[in-house]
């Protein structure tokens, strides 16, 4: 009579014979990791780029990821991928130490282009999903086409509660509902789009309509002056994000502590890890453990 093992047994197997040699050394285990990250982007395509709605455009898009991926594989650390503006999603990535397993979870806040300068597009792509909310319809509708398993959400973020005026520029990154730069803007030759009233919702209450997890791995925000507003929206008691990723133009390295955002995040329980330009990282104190 056959033996039959099961799942968990051959991969406690696997795990004692491979470990030495896999692990012996940092360049081995490097390179496993990284072609346990290409394996994972082929074997995720379809599943995260396919859908009925657009069967033969979402066919090709997945068959393109396949097959960047199966070119990763013979290269290794010679192609590491990064779609952040300056790298931001390796940073995440170095930060949260996921398992090549895991599949997270992100709430993304103004989170403009699903590709292009995305800081969340390299965690799709590994099985990772969330909630994307940006103020553009367009480019909110771009996600739906692009990144069907994440829930794109059309809104404007923020504390406040009085509709303000948003301002959409050709430039999309430059979209924002603060005038303060509107004149370097236009002075400059950017083309402003449209001009429309929007009634800010706050981060909880978007979460709790989409059924988001009170603990999840990254929240990330790039607000265009209202990020601080976006976490002050955000009860941090009820949803407990383990990396956050804002935006900080102002941020003097000099003088950490004393930004608005370092202020607000730091008696709630986080430590600020870097900053690199203008994005600042804080974790969460209470899960340093890796995924």
């Amino acid at each position: 009579m056959p033996v039959i093992y099961s799942a968990a047994t051959l991969r406690a197997t696997a795990q004692r014979y491979l470990a030495r040699p896999l692990y012996q050394s940092a360049r081995s285990r490097a390179s496993f990791t990284q072609a346990g990250l290409a394996l994972k982007e082929v074997r995720m395509s379809f599943r995260q780029f396919f859908t009925w709605a657009s069967p033969f455009h979402s066919g090709l898009r997945s068959l393109k990821y396949v097959l960047i991926g199966l070119v990763r594989l013979p290269l290794g650390r010679s192609v590491r991928l990064s779609y952040g503006y300056t790298g931001e999603d390796r940073l995440i990535e170095s930060l949260l130490k996921p398992l090549v397993t895991h599949n997270g979870y992100y709430v993304e806040v103004g989170c403009n282009e699903p590709r292009f300068i995305s800081n969340t597009f390299l965690l799709y792509r590994r099985g990772w999903r969330g909630i994307c909310i940006d103020a553009n319809e367009q480019l909110v509708q771009k996600y739906r086409r692009i990144r069907p398993r994440d829930q794109a959400v059309c809104a404007f973020v923020s504390h406040r509660t009085e509709a303000l005026s948003y301002l959409e520029f050709a430039n999309s990154v430059l979209s924002t509902a603060d005038p303060q730069y509107v004149p370097q803007y236009l002075a400059r030759g950017e083309q402003l789009r449209s001009r429309r009233q929007v009634q800010p919702h706050s981060l909880t209450a978007i979460l709790a309509e989409r059924n988001a997890p009170a603990r999840f791995d990254l929240l990330a925000i790039d607000a265009e002056e209202f990020d601080l507003s976006v976490l002050q929206s955000l009860d941090f008691g009820r949803y407990r994000p383990r990396l956050v990723l804002v935006e900080a133009e102002d941020f003097d390295p000099s003088q950490p502590l004393l930004h608005p955002i370092c202020t607000f995040l730091l008696p709630l329980g986080y430590v600020l890890k870097g900053s690199m330009l203008k994005n600042l990282y804080f974790m969460d104190v209470a899960s340093h453990t890796p995924l």
